[in-house]
């Protein structure tokens, strides 16, 4: 059996989001699209849309409504 860890960049968004959320608490949302802008402006596409992805799920945890208005 191995002990190979895998973390696919799913995982790697979460973590990236449970981090900023911790580590920056009411602007971390902001942050992160400013990191993804930082990333852009570089030529970094995939870079960009992996941010801002981070961005929306700190979002949606700290705003769950506005996601989900039932």
């Amino acid at each position: 059996m191995s002990d190979t860890w895998f973390v696919t960049k799913g995982d790697a968004i979460e973590m990236y989001a449970r981090f900023f959320s911790a580590r920056y608490k009411r602007t971390a949302a902001k942050r992160a699209r400013e990191t993804a802008d930082q990333l852009k402006r570089k030529g970094d596409e995939s870079g960009y849309v992996i941010w801002n992805e981070v961005a929306e799920i700190i979002d949606h945890r700290s705003n769950p409504d506005r996601y989900n208005p039932h």
